[in-house]
């Protein structure tokens, strides 16, 4: 084994050894050579006297000598030449790659610690106190790593390789095979096309982009990765920060104890929580019409600002209003309403923002834009009701006294001489729509009560049931309220099921009958998350007591509204389905509260599903105000996709308004050709305009099993607001056919707590016997890290 702390850069060297193939365990091995001794001992006495000692002496010697032989041969010695290469340890540096190194920390000179933080920074990194604090965690870290060549003088002592971290496993970036080697960058061939032939560089992949800081998953992933080899230690470069929930401190620092592997820990950022506020949502409807009022919900996120009073404004394409409004903080989402009534048609901007203040974190969070429709167009509205129960009476009523529609009725039950009803003005219809066409061209919104699909006079044949289905294929809006006799069960295996966010029971009518009957108890809803967000069911602008009015948690009548006696159960919502509304007691058979309010997208169009039909109980001493409330944004918003007029042809929407940077946006278009067909060319073209100005343009495929659907997808790589439109990069965003917006946030996981850990950090190193030090001596630290070698056979 001479040799083998020799340095690298020899021939490898060879030992030779012999290896014993037949020979039995050790133990037995010495109980045998015992046994030999014991055997030549005895004969040697027992021949005491027949011969000499020496003659007697010498047959001893050479009887053990012959056994000796004889088990040498059955053990079966064989030489073993074996090659061995001496390789130093490896150093593992690990560089947070999460967004909070995006932040610019803000060091508050009143406290010692974030004083000494600043004044380090800035003589370590030869800078000022204002390049300090506007520089972003991760920009510090690359500066400090390259002034220092950190890189190059933790090469001197072992082997290296070097990771980014994040939300998933940590990527290998560079490795160098050798102790003084060359470090190698491990590009992608995405990441070859993209930086065409530059050289790849540290700060190629320390981007600050993902999503979370999933800190100790990411040591106990590289501890596993190098299992068997030997690391002479892990320097982890972070702000402390832990998303983790697969491993604990524990299981970790305990896993580099047992190695005797040393983590070394440089710390990023300030101690204080750093102030902000982001307007985190701008809901609105889509289309609106001129003279309506609308409703504009900002969603505010503070921190620091507890109990603060701030203004927020309206901008409505130059038209300006606001309110002053008192800050929740600590990080609460609070949601504040402002009433507009546009007076002109067109394609409006609409901007709400808070004034930023000078102390604030994130300067770009303070405003989001929406762009708005305003149609002067009245909603065209076809209601069709079995019989005439209060859900219509009331609806009805209420459809036909709003200026804003034009409504045409059809009562099954109606006699021959009843006139069917209208808005005023408007000629009966005698029947159904007979022809596809006069169904397509002159309604925005069908309306289903309990109808009978198979009534004499006003049946529906399967063919217009399959006209309504490509009506809201087309962009129409369609609402069913749910009835004891025929809806929606009735509709069971037609065209008109595959359009309902749920999935009806197969139950005959008696059966609903008795279940209304029997009801002796009235109950609330409860709203979902996607419904408490939802403008449709914002009955009030507080949207803590718009919940309580939905639910009447605290049991106070005059904060709710009045129960309810009767719902439609269904069997369970379909998985495209955004459930509003659900039963506060009864379940489906996966144990999810059965839904009673819902929607979904069918094609351009939009479906709704209110399983009641007892919302007129709400008029109960405040008449209309929030029964018609609630019913004039169903109508509105199944309206929006039929009232884009002449971009009736083309719809384009991303599957969520927000997004954290790195994560897939799926943009999704639907289109119909110049015969009003679905599409089925292979591809579309949309250009994706970047916060920065940028433009790229990305190709929509085809899905082949839905004509004139197109998807694509889309990483971004920065924060702010994002625009993606029909056409090519040559196409203007005003010019084109139909448009949408984005937005990309650091996500809130990342925002909750953006101050450095320190306690993490000391943690980390001291339990495993290595050093935290902060980023400004960092120079300190290749010093700390021993060379170590480790001898590996070759063959």
């Amino acid at each position: 084994m001479v040799g083998l702390l020799a340095k690298v850069g020899i021939k490898p060297i060879e030992v030779t050894r012999i290896k014993w193939t037949g020979a039995p365990p050790g133990w037995v091995v010495v109980l045998i050579f015992l046994g030999v001794i014991a055997g030549a001992v005895a004969i040697y006495l027992i021949e005491r006297g027949i011969a000499s000692r020496r003659y007697r002496m010498g047959l001893a010697v050479l009887r053990t000598l012959v056994l000796a032989i004889a088990l040498i041969i059955l053990f079966e010695p064989i030489k073993s030449t074996q090659r061995h290469e001496v390789r130093q340890g490896i150093t593992l540096l690990l560089l947070d790659n999460s967004q909070s190194m995006r932040f610019k920390d803000n060091y508050d000179t009143t406290t010692e610690h974030s004083k000494k933080m600043l004044k380090g920074l800035e003589t370590a990194l030869n800078m000022g106190n204002d390049e300090v604090k506007e520089s972003p965690r991760y920009k510090l870290v690359l500066k400090a790593i390259s002034k220092y060549r950190i890189l190059q003088r933790l090469l001197r002592e072992n082997r290296l390789r070097v990771y980014t971290f994040g939300s998933g496993k940590p990527r290998l970036i560079a490795e160098a095979e050798e102790r003084n080697g060359k470090l190698k960058f491990l590009v992608t061939e995405e990441e070859k096309s993209e930086k065409q032939g530059i050289p790849a560089q540290l700060s190629a992949f320390l981007t600050a982009t993902e999503p979370e800081t999933r800190l100790l998953d990411a040591i106990s992933s590289v501890l596993r990765e190098m299992r068997g080899q030997k690391v002479a230690g892990i320097v982890l470069v972070s702000d402390g920060q832990n998303t983790s929930r697969e491993v604990s401190l524990e299981e970790v620092t305990g896993a580099a104890r047992r190695r005797n592997i040393p983590i070394y820990t440089v710390g990023i950022g300030a101690i204080l929580r750093p102030k902000d506020i982001e307007i985190v949502a701008l809901d609105a409807r889509e289309v609106v019409l001129k003279g309506d009022q609308v409703a504009f919900s900002a969603k505010i996120k503070s921190q620091g600002y507890d109990g603060e009073t701030v203004d927020l404004m309206l901008d409505f394409a130059g038209e300006k209003i606001q309110k002053s409004i008192k800050l929740r903080g600590k990080g609460v989402v609070q949601t504040e309403t402002l009433m507009f009534r546009p007076q002109k048609a067109g394609d409006f901007r609409v901007t709400m923002s808070i004034p930023i203040k000078p102390d604030e974190q994130f300067k770009d969070n303070n405003s989001m834009t929406k762009r708005i429709r305003v149609v002067e167009d009245k909603i065209k509205v076809l209601y069709i009701e079995g019989y005439p129960r209060w859900e219509y009476r009331y609806l009805k009523n209420a459809l036909i006294r709003d200026p804003t529609l034009k409504v045409w009725c059809i009562l099954q039950e109606a006699t021959d001489k009843f006139r069917q009803e209208t808005s005023p003005g408007l000629d009966p219809l005698l029947q159904i729509p007979q022809d596809k066409d006069e169904l397509l061209r002159n309604y925005h919104v069908i309306v289903f009560g309990d109808v009978n699909p198979n009534h004499l006079k006003y049946g529906l044949t399967n063919e217009q049931m399959k006209w309504i289905k490509e009506f809201v294929e087309k962009g129409g809006g369609f609402v069913m309220i749910a009835g004891e006799y025929y809806a929606p069960h009735k509709y069971v295996n037609t065209p008109i099921e595959e359009l309902l966010p749920i999935i009806p029971e197969s139950f005959l009518g008696g059966i609903m009958i008795q279940h209304a009957e029997t009801a002796n108890r009235t109950f609330h809803v409860r709203l979902t998350q996607t419904g408490r967000e939802s403008l449709v069911m914002r009955l009030l602008e507080d949207p803590d007591k718009n919940a309580e009015l939905w639910e009447d948690r605290n049991k106070r009548e005059e904060d709710s509204l009045p129960g309810l006696f009767w719902f439609c159960p269904v069997r369970k919502a379909k998985p495209i389905a955004e459930v509003w509304a659900v039963h506060p007691t009864e379940r489906d058979s996966r144990g999810k509260r059965k839904p009673i309010i819902a929607t979904c997208r069918y094609g351009k169009g939009t479906v709704i599903f209110v399983g009641l039909d007892e919302t007129w109980r709400w008029r109960f001493g405040v008449g209309d105000l929030f029964f018609w409330r609630f019913w004039s944004q169903v109508i509105r918003y199944a309206a929006a996709q039929a009232l884009l007029g002449k971009e009736k042809r083309y719809s384009l929407h991303t599957d969520r308004e927000t997004y954290h940077v790195g994560k897939a946006v799926t943009v999704t278009a639907y289109i119909l050709d110049e015969h009003y067909e679905p599409s089925r060319e292979p591809k579309q073209v949309a250009t994706i305009q970047s916060p920065d100005g940028k433009k790229k343009e990305v190709v929509l495929k085809l899905d082949p099993k839905n004509p004139g659907n197109y998807v694509a997808t889309f990483k971004p790589k920065r924060l702010g607001v994002y625009s993606v439109w029909l056409g090519g990069t040559e196409v203007q965003p005003e010019e084109a056919p139909t448009r949408a917006q984005f937005r990309v946030v650091i996500p809130s996981l990342e925002k909750r707590h953006p101050e450095i850990n320190e306690e993490l950090l000391k943690k980390l190193a001291t339990a495993t016997g290595g050093l935290y030090i902060p980023l400004h001596e960092i120079e300190k630290l290749p010093r700390q890290i021993k060379a170590i070698q480790e001898s590996i056979p070759t063959d």
